[in-house]
């Protein structure tokens, strides 16, 4: 293993060598040219590894060199993978751009970055690359699968083995493997273009040292450590897109080549309900909006059954809230607690987490917004180990980590260092290893009395606090502005952005720390909360200040409403545009015998319009006077990413909102 490991392409490199064909590393619903299929395909990791560096051999033969820009636009999929593997392996620098990217984003970043390749999955998005590019600077384009169009397949468009034919008899593999031992720390890695809700994307410049140093910042946890070290090749379910920050760090550089886990490719964000149910897999990086769904639909099933069941339910869900409080404050269960927990998870958990398809779920992460309390303290609860970070682009993916920490002065050595291990060691077989398993770590009584063993002596430590971020991942500081904007100072933060030096400049303060643009406030121990974006703060007429996003959050977390978005910058009073969640509709309209033929219909129908001012009556009771909503729209159709309301990561961008329903927001300030 003669690669560095600490650059992505040569630890993937060793890792490849490591394994080799004894371990599957990427799984998805595709055949073996690229094109989508119905049955999953695997490649190990010697077969990834071969992928890349032919690859890597016809960009050579094309003329990729060092510091050459290429564009990987694609959704997430295996040979995303491989690309960004054989741009490295050229010492190229990758440009990832979401696959929902428009015409004039695209143009945009093909001419701000410089490119002189795309990397793309489809021949749509190969034509649409032409299209953009065409009497500009015209790019070759290869493409993941096959040219299946009627057309003849144009000029300066290749297919995979189109270009590993280019690189076979030109160029030695050997030269690929110099090219990998030659890349360093300080090597740009990628430009990432920024999805922000507000403004014209940003290029944000990521060294492999930035990569290197998040991936083992993101694992540097006592649980999750000890899980890497174990090779326990887990499976993680991807269906983040590769291209942001939060996806690439959490599933592809740590599940991925950190813990030499297998990817398994979901094959759409809408199709993840049923990859669930196939993969089971034993990690999960996702986004809030993924947990809230799944709760909301066991609270509705619940809802519907019978009282007696309801009972025994709360009864269980009690015995994991004292669980979830007692790793939160650093205190020890009464043992007759610990028992109760362990039957708890016997008669309720395990057959719901076998319901959810979560029964295998070692480790789930909630990243790209905010994560409700309620929702974090339900996961727990159950059993499911979910956490909750913080990051930006600009701090590649991570600064803060609400992850299972020993908060306490670890033995150096003898007897009670001995002790320690062994239970560290016996706590990681129950609720890692037989829980990836599929296997109960509350299987019966002797597990529970093992279990507890292991909480009254040391899992009380692993603080975890649902409703905070964490505390600062290692080697990094963070501090609180007078404003409350959070900074941070760390090797994982971005070296500036892309041909912006006055931007760049404007991004730090005077001693270094870069200004995240989030308002927040750490308590005693250093765990982070957050309270909304410092640009998104809104001051009313009356000069008010309101944070929309924790009113948002309340909203969408009642049973009948999907997505909520509050105006009220410089106005009066707060308004919000309100989409229900139509499926809760449709049952409430069958049950109250309401005709409703369309979803327009529906929103419009006077009991449904009670239905959701109830709601929103509810959330107001426990909000201040200023922060009340006081008029509201129904809308019949959700944001969504295609019509531009909202960024891949599901955020909502305020300006687009503002500037496509203007008329709907005068309507409620004219009333």
């Amino acid at each position: 293993m003669g690669y560095r490991n600490d650059t992505m392409c040569g630890l993937f490199h060793n890792q490849a060598e490591r394994y080799g064909d004894d371990f599957v590393f990427l799984t998805g619903r595709f055949d073996a040219e690229g094109r989508q299929s119905q049955n999953f395909s695997s490649r190990t990791w010697k077969q990834t590894r071969d992928e890349a560096i032919a690859l890597a051999r016809g960009l050579t033969a094309i003329g990729i060199k060092k510091g050459d820009k290429v564009v990987i636009y694609s959704e997430s999929r295996p040979r995303w993978i491989i690309a960004d593997q054989a741009v490295q392996a050229c010492r190229a620098i990758g440009v990832p751009l979401y696959p929902t990217v428009s015409e004039e984003e695209l143009d945009y970043m093909l001419e701000d970055s410089e490119s002189c390749l795309a990397i793309v999955s489809t021949p749509e998005k190969a034509r649409f690359v032409l299209k953009v590019s065409a009497g500009k600077n015209k790019i070759p384009v290869i493409m993941m699968s096959p040219w299946d169009g009627n057309d003849k397949k144009p000029e300066g468009v290749y297919t995979f083995p189109e270009v590993f034919a280019l690189g076979d008899p030109k160029i030695s593999p050997d030269v690929i493997e110099k090219g990998v031992k030659s890349v360093v720390p300080e090597d740009v890695a990628s430009i990432i273009y920024t999805s922000g809700t507000t403004g014209k994307q940003k290029g944000v410049i990521l060294t492999q040292s930035n990569w290197s140093n998040s991936m083992h910042q993101c694992s540097a946890s006592e649980i999750m450590a000890l899980t890497a070290k174990k090779d326990l090749h887990l499976k993680a379910l991807v269906h983040l897109p590769l291209c942001h920050v939060y996806g690439r760090m959490g599933d592809y550089h740590t599940a991925g080549l950190k813990m030499g886990g297998e990817l398994v490719f979901a094959e759409s964000y809408n199709t993840i309900a049923r990859d669930l149910r196939d993969v089971r897999p034993h990690i999960i990086n996702s986004i809030p909006r993924l947990y809230e769904k799944t709760y909301e639909i066991v609270q509705s099933t619940l809802s519907r059954t019978k009282k007696p069941y309801q009972s025994i339910y709360n009864w269980a869900m009690s015995k994991g809230k004292i669980y979830v409080e007692c790793m939160a404050t650093g205190k020890r269960m009464p043992p007759h607690q610990l028992m109760l927990f362990g039957l708890a998870n016997s008669l309720v958990f395990d057959r719901l987490k076998k319901q959810m398809c979560m029964d295998h779920l070692v480790m789930a992460c909630s990243g790209g917004g905010k994560l409700s309390k309620d929702i974090c303290v339900f996961y727990r609860a159950l059993g499911i180990q979910l956490i909750e970070g913080y990051g930006l682009t600009e701090t590649t993916a991570i600064n803060n980590l609400n992850a299972p920490e020993i908060m306490m002065e670890k033995p150096p050595t003898g007897f009670f260092k001995v002790l320690y291990d062994k239970i560290m060691a016996l706590t990681l077989h129950l609720m890692v290893v037989r829980q990836s398993q599929g296997k109960s770590p509350y299987a019966n009584p002797i597990m529970s009395l093992l279990l507890s063993l292991c909480y009254n002596t040391l899992v009380y430590k692993l603080r975890v606090k649902p409703g905070f971020v964490g505390r600062a991942v290692p080697d990094t500081e963070m501090r609180i502005a007078e404003d409350g904007e959070i900074l941070i100072k760390g090797p994982q933060v971005f070296k500036g952005y892309w041909k912006r030096e006055k931007d760049t400049a404007e991004a730090f303060t005077p001693d270094g720390f870069f200004m995240t643009g989030d308002i927040g406030a750490a308590d005693a121990e250093g765990f982070l909360q957050i309270t909304d974006r410092k640009k998104e703060l809104f001051v009313t007429s009356g000069g008010k200040n309101v944070a929309p996003h924790p009113i948002e959050i309340a909203l969408i977390e009642r049973p009948c409403i999907d997505q909520a978005c509050l105006i009220g910058d410089g106005r009066k009073y707060l308004t919000a545009f309100i989409i229900p969640d139509f499926e809760s509709l449709k049952r409430f309209a069958k049950d109250k015998g309401i005709p409703c033929s369309s979803q327009e219909e529906m929103v419009g129908h006077p009991e449904i319009k009670a239905l959701i001012t109830k709601e929103v009556d509810h959330v107001n009771a426990a909000l201040a006077r200023y922060e009340q909503i006081k008029y509201f729209t129904i809308l019949d159709r959700a944001f969504d990413v295609a019509s531009g309301e909202l960024t891949p990561t599901m955020k909502i961008k305020r300006r687009v909102v503002n500037e496509k329903y203007q008329k709907e927001i005068e309507e409620m300030y004219n009333k």
